[in-house]
């Protein structure tokens, strides 16, 4: 049931996304959402990490992995935003 929900809040996430785009009609190339899903795709997979540890009950896994594929994550998450998304919605 987790990995549904994990699921379900990535497409909630890639649609929202492409609604701000339309609404504040920013100008995205079709290889900035191409990078755009495969951030989206290892945000999922992190998480998936995550969960995996946990459900088979190693905690401390979960946080080592957690800690340092989330950093790439983050990053990713942080370049992106800053220099796909936010710089037409000035």
């Amino acid at each position: 049931m987790v990995h549904f929900l994990v699921g379900v809040c990535a497409t909630a996430a890639l649609w929202l996304l492409a609604i701000f785009v339309r609404r504040n009609q920013l100008h995205v190339n079709w290889w900035q959402w191409v990078l755009t899903v495969l951030g989206l795709a290892y945000a999922v997979f992190v998480v998936e990490v995550i969960v995996g540890f946990l459900s088979e009950g190693e905690p401390r896994a979960a946080l080592v992995m957690g800690i340092l594929l989330g950093i790439f994550a983050v990053i990713w998450a942080v370049l992106l935003g800053r220099f796909v998304f936010y710089r037409g919605a000035q």
